[in-house]
Order: structure tokens, then C-alpha cells, then sequence
């Protein structure tokens, strides 16, 4: 409303959602305190008391928008839905995550960000590793896999392929890419019997 003056989270939500267009229209070097205070038509001033620095405003935008280190975890029943409801949930976000990591990525090698890529990669995608091995917990709990496991390089394979198409396309996956990833890429290798009748 003209005339009335934004406190409280009213304020804070407009600067939050400022500053998310900003960094989509002009990526990591034009997120700024002053560039993100005129689209949300306040002063500097009531960005600063919020936050300290412009690394923990990105972090701010970016929980705001939804981006989070923690993944939710199904539990459906089976491995096969447990992982393509979580690559599907990681897919709905991947056309900004994967755009916002290559530009904040290069502030990173222009040593303009603290956040490593690691820690970047987690708060843009999720911790798609944790939660795909808590979901290869309640398969073995299930007896749906062998109780010896699978190598972590099997367990993060499905967020590894899908993190490398968002990467490369800068776009959402296809769906019927996610399918194929875990129809015949993870499950072959995660039910193949020869992997535990070693030796």
C-alpha cells in the first residue's frame, strides 16, 4: 500500500524476494546490497541490520526460495519410488540451481565467496547423498537389498547423473532421463546379485 511504511517480516520478505530476481537477472556480481534495496524500494540501511555480509544475504534468498541443505526423505515402500521421488524433487529446482551454481561458482574461483563449491553444491541441490542413503537404509531394512550394502559411489550415483544433466542443459531434466537413470543405470547396479556373491 503507497504511503505505508514495511516493518518486520512484511520488509524482510520484500528484500528476500528482491533479492532473488536480482540474482536471476544478474547473477552473483550484481547481487548487491544497493542494487537489491532499490528493487525493494528501501534504504541499505535495513539490509545491514539483517544481514552482515552479501554471502549471508545469498544464503537468505536462497532458503527463501526453498533451497536448503536438508532433502526430505520418502519412504513409499520401495527403492525404486523412494528415488524417484527425491531425483523429482531435486529436478523441480534444477533449472535455477544449476544457472545460480555456475554464477556463483565463478564469484568462487574470482575469490568473491567464501562458500566452497561443496557447500554450495549442497545448499543449491540438497544433500541428495545423506538422503539417498538413509533411503538405502529402509530398502535393506525392507530386505529389499542385501544387508552388506552398497558402495557410496553406487548410493550417490542417481544425484551425481541428475546434478551433471542440470549442469550441462542448464534446464530441467526430462523426466523420462530421470526414469532411464534409475531403471537402468541405480537399480542393475544396486540388485546386481554378483556384487555381494564375491569370493
Amino acid at each position: 500500500m503507497t504511503g505505508t511504511r514495511r516493518r518486520g517480516a512484511t520488509l524482510e520478505d520484500a528484500i528476500l524476494d528482491a533479492g532473488w530476481v536480482q540474482l536471476i537477472d544478474k547473477g552473483y556480481p550484481g547481487f548487491t546490497f544497493e542494487a537489491i534495496a532499490e528493487r525493494a524500494k528501501t534504504g541499505k540501511a535495513a539490509l545491514y541490520r539483517r544481514w552482515p555480509d552479501k554471502e549471508a544475504l545469498l544464503l537468505a534468498v536462497l532458503a527463501h526460495q526453498g533451497f536448503a541443505p536438508s532433502a526430505e526423505i520418502p519412504d513409499t515402500g520401495s527403492l525404486r519410488e523412494d528415488v524417484l521421488t527425491l531425483m523429482r524433487s531435486a529436478n523441480r529446482r534444477g533449472e535455477h540451481a544449476a544457472a545460480l551454481f555456475s554464477s556463483i561458482l565463478s564469484a568462487y574461483f574470482d575469490n568473491e565467496i567464501t562458500l566452497t563449491p561443496a557447500q554450495l553444491r549442497t545448499q543449491l541441490f540438497g544433500d541428495q547423498s545423506r538422503a539417498l542413503t538413509q533411503v538405502v537404509q529402509h530398502a535393506v531394512s525392507r530386505g529389499d537389498l542385501s544387508p552388506e550394502g552398497l558402495p557410496p559411489q553406487i548410493v550417490r550415483l542417481p544425484s551425481d547423473l541428475l546434478r551433471h544433466e542440470l549442469i550441462m542443459t542448464l534446464s530441467r531434466v526430462p523426466d523420462e532421463t530421470i526414469v532411464d537413470i534409475v531403471d537402468n543405470v541405480f537399480l542393475p547396479l544396486a540388485t546386481d546379485p554378483r556384487r555381494t556373491s564375491r569370493g
